[in-house]
C-alpha cells in the first residue's frame, strides 16, 4: 500500500469528520495494526483522521463575550481593515483571536509586527456561527480595541525574524511603491502595501501566486545553505536545515504553502540523512499526513489546498510533459512545470473563484524565470542593502527593479488585454488534451493539440461585453451602459474587488463615476478606478471625501447620454444619495 493512498485517506477523514469515542477509536487502531489488508487499513485511517478532526472541532469553544484588559501576542502583521481600521491575528491567553483598532489606535497597532506583544483594553465578541474563515484559523472571536496601554518585544525567535524583515524593508526603500510591494510579496509574503491595480493585474494574469511566498522560496533558502551544509556531518546538516526552516516559517508568518514546502524539505533531508532518500511524490504525501495530523483544520484552508494540488501536479506530471514537449530544455522544463501546476489547481480555482484566465500559461512562462532571481537576490543583495543603506542600497537593488519591473509589466499587459477565461468545461477539455499529449501515440498527441486550440478559440470568442442598461455587477458596483459607461458606487467593497468586477463585466473605459455616499470607501474605489482607467469624471454629493470629484447638490441634474442623475436626500441633509434613472426625470419617490 502506497503512502499516497494513506495521505488521501487522512485528508478525506479530516474533511469529513467522524464522531468516535476514545474506546472505539482505540479498538479501530488495534484492529488496523493486526491486518495488512489495504482496504481495512485505508478505512481505518479515514475513521481515525475523521475522529481526530472532530475532536479538534469539539475543542473549539469560544469564551463568553465581555471586557478585555490583557497582554496579547500578535500572530500576524497588522493590515488595513475598512477605511480607518487595522486588524491582526493574536493569541489572548490560550485562545486565538483577531484584534481590530480604529482611528488613532490603528496607527499605534500598525507599527507592530507578528510575535510582538501588546497590552490592550477593549471588548471580546465570540466568533459568529458559520464564520468558517475564522474557525479554520482557530480564531474563537474578535477583540475591539479601545485602548493600547503598552507594547513589548516578543520571543528571541520573533525578534530575530522581525529584525530581518525590517532590514529587507529598509534596503528596498529606494524602490517605488508598487515595485517595493511586489518585492515584499515575493520575498516575504507581505502583501499589505500592494495597490488595488497591482493585485488585480496579477490576478488577471494568473500570477497571484507570485505575490505570496511559496515552496520555491523554501527551495532557494535550502540552496543558499548548500555551501554550509555540505561541510557538515549528516546530523549537523539536518539540525542546521531544520533550524533554518523553522526560522523561515516564522519569518513568513506560517503561510500554508510555506508549511507544506518546509514539511517536504524536512522529510526529504531527514530521509537522506537516515540513508533512505525519498522522491518528491512520497515527500509530498508524508508532509500532508504530518501537517494534517498536527492541524486537521489545514485541510479546509484554500491556500493549503492550492499548494498541495500545485505540487502534486508538478511532481506527477511535469517530467512526463517535459519529455513529450519539443524545444530547448529550458523552455520544456518551464512549460511543463507551468502546465502541470496550472492544470492541477484549475478545478479548485473554478469551483471557488470562477473561470480561470487563459493568459495564465503564457504569463507564467514569461514571468516565472524572473521570480527565482528576485527571490535569490532579494535575500542576498537585499540583506546587504539593508545593512549598507543609501546610496549603496539603490545601486544594489537596480537588478531587483529591472526584474520586478519585468514581472509587473507582464501582469499589466495581460490585465489590459481581453478578459479571456476558461470555465469548468474548458478546464476538463484541457485536462483531456494534456492526457492525449502524454500518450505515446502520435495521433493522440495531435488530438490533444487540436482540443487545446479549440478551447482557446472558444474562450477568445466569449470575451465579455459590457451589458446594456442597468446591471449590478457585484462588489458594490452598479453599471449603467447606454453608449456611455456610468459606474455607480453603492457601498463598494475593497478597491481590488471593484476593479475585478469591472474587468469581468468587460469594462474598458468609463465616462462617469458616481460616488453615491462620498465616504472613505467611495474615495478608495475612485482612486483605484482612476489608476486603472486614467482620468475619469467623478460626481459625488456635498461633504464628500472623494478626490477630484465635483459636488452635486439637491435640485441639480447631471445628464450623461440618456442617463439622468438626480441627487436626493434620505432624511439627513448631510447624507445625499445620487440616483441614476434612464431617459427623463426619475418617476419613483426618493427612498
Amino acid at each position: 500500500m502506497t503512502v499516497h493512498l494513506v495521505a488521501l485517506a487522512v485528508a478525506a477523514g479530516a474533511w469529513w469528520r467522524v464522531s468516535l469515542g476514545w474506546a472505539f477509536a482505540a479498538l479501530v487502531a488495534v484492529a488496523a495494526a493486526k491486518t495488512r489488508r489495504r482496504g481495512v487499513v485505508l478505512v481505518t485511517t479515514l475513521l481515525l483522521a475523521g475522529w481526530w478532526s472532530a475532536r479538534a472541532v469539539d475543542a473549539f469553544a469560544p469564551p463568553p463575550a465581555g471586557p478585555v484588559d490583557a497582554w496579547v501576542t500578535l500572530t500576524s502583521d497588522p493590515r488595513p481593515s475598512g477605511p480607518v481600521g487595522v486588524r491582526a491575528g493574536a493569541i489572548w491567553g490560550e485562545h486565538r483571536v483577531s484584534i481590530t483598532a480604529h482611528g488613532p489606535l490603528a496607527g499605534r497597532l500598525d507599527d507592530r509586527l507578528a510575535g510582538e506583544r501588546v497590552w490592550v483594553g477593549g471588548s471580546f465578541r465570540p466568533v459568529r456561527a458559520g464564520d468558517d474563515f475564522a474557525r479554520w484559523r482557530h480564531e474563537v472571536g474578535s477583540i475591539t480595541v479601545d485602548e493600547i496601554r503598552d507594547h513589548a518585544v516578543g520571543s528571541p525567535l520573533s525578534r530575530a525574524t522581525n529584525a530581518v524583515r525590517r532590514l529587507l524593508a529598509d534596503g528596498a526603500a529606494s524602490l517605488d511603491r508598487d515595485d517595493r510591494a511586489i518585492f515584499s510579496g515575493m520575498v516575504l509574503g507581505d502583501d499589505r502595501e500592494q495597490s488595488a491595480v497591482v493585485a488585480d493585474d496579477f490576478r488577471a494574469a494568473g500570477l497571484g501566486h507570485l505575490l505570496v511566498v511559496s515552496g520555491q522560496n523554501v527551495a532557494f533558502v535550502i540552496a543558499l545553505l548548500g555551501p554550509l551544509t555540505r561541510r557538515l556531518r549528516p546530523a549537523g546538516r539536518l539540525a542546521t536545515i531544520v533550524v533554518a526552516l523553522i526560522g523561515f516559517v516564522t519569518l513568513t508568518r506560517f503561510e500554508a504553502s510555506v508549511l507544506r514546502a518546509a514539511a517536504m524539505a524536512g522529510v526529504s533531508v531527514g530521509a537522506a540523512v537516515l540513508g533512505g532518500p525519498v522522491d518528491g511524490r512520497r515527500a509530498l504525501s508524508w508532509s500532508v499526513i504530518a501537517l494534517i495530523v498536527l492541524d486537521p483544520f489545514l485541510v479546509r484552508v484554500v491556500a493549503f489546498q492550492l499548494s498541495v494540488l500545485a505540487t502534486a501536479g508538478i511532481v506527477w506530471l511535469s517530467a512526463p510533459l517535459a519529455a513529450r514537449l519539443r524545444g530547448p530544455e529550458l523552455f520544456r522544463v518551464a512549460a511543463s512545470t507551468t502546465i502541470a501546476a496550472q492544470l492541477a489547481v484549475s478545478p479548485l480555482l473554478v469551483i471557488i473563484f470562477g473561470p480561470v484566465p487563459l493568459a495564465a500559461l503564457p504569463a507564467n512562462l514569461l514571468a516565472g524565470p524572473a521570480s527565482g532571481p528576485i527571490m535569490m537576490w532579494g535575500w542576498t543583495g537585499g540583506l546587504v542593502a539593508g545593512f549598507a543603506g543609501e546610496p549603496v542600497a539603490r545601486w544594489l537593488h537596480l537588478p531587483t527593479a529591472l526584474l520586478v519591473g519585468w514581472v509587473r509589466g507582464v501582469a499589466a499587459v495581460a490585465a489590459k488585454g481581453p478578459n479571456v477565461t476558461v470555465g469548468a468545461v474548458g478546464v476538463l477539455l484541457l485536462g483531456v488534451a494534456v492526457g492525449c499529449l502524454l500518450a505515446q501515440r502520435r495521433p493522440l498527441g495531435w488530438l490533444g493539440g487540436a482540443i487545446a486550440a479549440a478551447v482557446a478559440a472558444v474562450a477568445i470568442t466569449a470575451v465579455p461585453v459590457v451589458p446594456e442598461g442597468t446591471t449590478p455587477i457585484g462588489a458594490g458596483v452598479v453599471l449603467h451602459h447606454d453608449g456611455l459607461v456610468v459606474v455607480e458606487l453603492d457601498d463598494p467593497r475593497r478597491p481590488r474587488d471593484v476593479l475585478e468586477a469591472l474587468r469581468h463585466a468587460g469594462v474598458r473605459r468609463i465616462d462617469l463615476v458616481i460616488a453615491t455616499d462620498g465616504d472613505r470607501a467611495d474615495a478608495d474605489a475612485v482612486v483605484a478606478i482612476v489608476a486603472r482607467f486614467g482620468p475619469v469624471d467623478v460626481a459625488a454629493p456635498p461633504f464628500h471625501r472623494v478626490p477630484s470629484a465635483r459636488s452635486v447638490h439637491p435640485g441639480t441634474v447631471v445628464q450623461v447620454g440618456s442617463w439622468r442623475i438626480e441627487p436626493v436626500t434620505d432624511g439627513d441633509d448631510h447624507n445625499l444619495v445620487v440616483r441614476v434613472c434612464p431617459g427623463g426625470p426619475c418617476q419613483d419617490e426618493p427612498p
